[in-house]
Protein backbone atom coordinates (compact mmCIF):
# COMPACT_ATOMS: atom_id res chain seq x y z
CA UNK A 1 0.00 0.00 0.00
CA UNK A 2 1.44 3.39 -0.98
CA UNK A 3 0.84 6.71 0.79
CA UNK A 4 2.58 10.00 0.00
CA UNK A 5 4.63 11.58 2.81
CA UNK A 6 2.38 14.69 2.78
CA UNK A 7 -0.71 12.46 3.17
CA UNK A 8 0.88 10.56 6.07
CA UNK A 9 1.71 13.79 7.92
CA UNK A 10 -1.93 14.87 7.81
CA UNK A 11 -4.44 13.73 10.45
CA UNK A 12 -6.45 12.00 7.72
CA UNK A 13 -3.29 10.18 6.64
CA UNK A 14 -2.52 9.03 10.17
CA UNK A 15 -6.02 7.61 10.52
CA UNK A 16 -5.72 5.84 7.17
CA UNK A 17 -2.36 4.43 8.14
CA UNK A 18 -3.80 3.13 11.41
CA UNK A 19 -6.61 1.39 9.54
CA UNK A 20 -4.10 -0.01 7.05
CA UNK A 21 -2.24 -1.62 9.92
CA UNK A 22 -5.23 -3.65 11.08
CA UNK A 23 -4.15 -7.20 11.64
CA UNK A 24 -6.46 -10.15 12.14
CA UNK A 25 -5.05 -13.01 14.21
CA UNK A 26 -6.58 -16.42 13.65
CA UNK A 27 -5.92 -19.43 15.81
CA UNK A 28 -7.24 -22.93 15.43
CA UNK A 29 -7.98 -24.46 18.80
CA UNK A 30 -8.56 -28.20 19.16
CA UNK A 31 -9.98 -29.49 22.43
CA UNK A 32 -11.79 -32.71 23.26
CA UNK A 33 -15.57 -32.68 23.64
CA UNK A 34 -17.53 -34.82 26.17
CA UNK A 35 -17.14 -37.87 23.90
CA UNK A 36 -13.35 -37.53 23.74
CA UNK A 37 -13.37 -36.45 20.11
CA UNK A 38 -11.47 -33.37 19.04
CA UNK A 39 -13.61 -30.34 18.43
CA UNK A 40 -12.10 -27.58 16.31
CA UNK A 41 -13.02 -23.95 16.70
CA UNK A 42 -11.54 -20.83 15.19
CA UNK A 43 -10.73 -17.94 17.50
CA UNK A 44 -10.41 -14.57 15.82
CA UNK A 45 -8.95 -11.45 17.39
CA UNK A 46 -8.51 -8.12 15.64
CA UNK A 47 -5.70 -5.80 16.70
CA UNK A 48 -5.63 -2.21 15.44
CA UNK A 49 -2.24 -0.55 15.43
CA UNK A 50 -2.79 3.15 16.18
CA UNK A 51 0.15 5.52 15.93
CA UNK A 52 1.17 6.97 19.29
CA UNK A 53 -0.10 10.45 20.04
CA UNK A 54 2.06 13.17 21.48
CA UNK A 55 1.05 16.31 23.28
CA UNK A 56 2.77 18.53 20.72
CA UNK A 57 1.73 18.57 17.11
CA UNK A 58 4.78 18.39 14.86
CA UNK A 59 5.41 21.54 12.87
CA UNK A 60 4.33 21.79 9.27
CA UNK A 61 7.09 22.30 6.74
CA UNK A 62 8.65 25.71 7.20
CA UNK A 63 7.28 26.34 10.69
CA UNK A 64 9.33 26.61 13.88
CA UNK A 65 8.29 24.27 16.71
CA UNK A 66 6.88 26.11 19.72
CA UNK A 67 9.49 24.44 21.99
CA UNK A 68 12.22 26.24 20.00
CA UNK A 69 10.34 29.51 19.53
CA UNK A 70 9.35 30.06 23.19
CA UNK A 71 12.89 30.48 24.66
CA UNK A 72 13.85 32.75 21.75
CA UNK A 73 10.84 34.98 22.38
CA UNK A 74 11.71 35.08 26.08
CA UNK A 75 15.30 36.08 25.25
CA UNK A 76 14.20 38.77 22.77
CA UNK A 77 11.77 40.25 25.31
CA UNK A 78 14.56 40.39 27.91
CA UNK A 79 17.03 41.97 25.47
CA UNK A 80 14.52 44.61 24.33
CA UNK A 81 13.23 45.08 27.88
CA UNK A 82 9.62 44.79 26.72
CA UNK A 83 6.70 42.48 27.42
CA UNK A 84 6.50 39.41 25.22
CA UNK A 85 3.27 40.62 23.61
CA UNK A 86 5.17 43.62 22.20
CA UNK A 87 7.42 41.41 20.07
CA UNK A 88 6.86 41.19 16.32
CA UNK A 89 8.01 38.01 14.60
CA UNK A 90 9.35 39.16 11.23
CA UNK A 91 10.67 35.75 10.14
CA UNK A 92 10.33 32.25 11.59
CA UNK A 93 11.16 29.48 9.13
CA UNK A 94 13.07 26.24 8.73
CA UNK A 95 16.21 26.64 6.62
CA UNK A 96 19.44 24.91 5.63
CA UNK A 97 22.53 26.77 6.77
CA UNK A 98 25.67 26.62 4.57
CA UNK A 99 27.89 25.51 7.45
CA UNK A 100 28.18 25.23 11.23
CA UNK A 101 28.37 29.02 11.61
CA UNK A 102 24.61 29.14 10.87
CA UNK A 103 25.24 32.04 8.51
CA UNK A 104 26.79 34.11 11.29
CA UNK A 105 30.54 33.44 11.40
CA UNK A 106 32.68 34.94 14.12
CA UNK A 107 36.15 36.17 13.06
CA UNK A 108 38.90 33.65 13.83
CA UNK A 109 36.52 30.74 14.39
CA UNK A 110 36.40 27.53 12.35
CA UNK A 111 33.13 25.77 11.58
CA UNK A 112 31.88 22.46 10.28
CA UNK A 113 31.79 22.63 6.50
CA UNK A 114 28.50 20.79 6.00
CA UNK A 115 24.91 21.79 5.44
CA UNK A 116 23.01 22.21 8.72
CA UNK A 117 19.23 22.00 9.06
CA UNK A 118 17.91 24.65 11.40
CA UNK A 119 15.70 27.71 11.78
CA UNK A 120 15.99 31.42 11.14
CA UNK A 121 13.99 33.68 13.44
CA UNK A 122 14.00 37.48 13.23
CA UNK A 123 12.14 39.49 15.86
CA UNK A 124 11.54 43.24 16.13
CA UNK A 125 10.89 45.03 19.41
CA UNK A 126 11.37 48.57 20.70
CA UNK A 127 12.96 49.70 17.43
CA UNK A 128 15.53 46.89 17.48
CA UNK A 129 15.90 43.80 15.28
CA UNK A 130 17.06 40.50 16.78
CA UNK A 131 18.42 37.89 14.35
CA UNK A 132 18.37 34.43 15.96
CA UNK A 133 20.01 31.39 14.35
CA UNK A 134 19.11 27.83 15.38
CA UNK A 135 21.09 24.70 14.52
CA UNK A 136 19.93 21.11 14.18
CA UNK A 137 20.31 20.50 17.92
CA UNK A 138 17.78 23.21 18.75
CA UNK A 139 20.17 25.57 20.56
CA UNK A 140 20.06 29.18 19.37
CA UNK A 141 22.30 32.19 19.23
CA UNK A 142 21.84 35.85 18.46
CA UNK A 143 23.64 37.04 15.35
CA UNK A 144 24.96 40.61 15.75
CA UNK A 145 23.43 43.19 13.40
CA UNK A 146 25.12 43.26 10.00
CA UNK A 147 27.13 40.09 10.61
CA UNK A 148 24.70 37.47 9.28
CA UNK A 149 24.33 35.84 5.89
CA UNK A 150 21.14 34.26 4.52
CA UNK A 151 20.80 30.47 4.48
CA UNK A 152 21.51 28.39 1.39
CA UNK A 153 17.95 27.15 0.96
CA UNK A 154 14.62 26.46 2.60
CA UNK A 155 14.67 23.29 4.67
CA UNK A 156 12.63 20.11 4.39
CA UNK A 157 12.04 20.11 8.17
Amino acid sequence: MYFSSRFLRSNCGRAALAVAHVMALHAVVARPDERGQAETSIVTQTVIAVPPTTRETPPMKGQVPQAILDPILKEAAALAEVARDQLVIVRAESVVWNDGSLGCPEPGMMYTQALVNGYWIVIEAAGQTFDFRVGSGGSFRLCPAGQGHPPSQASAI
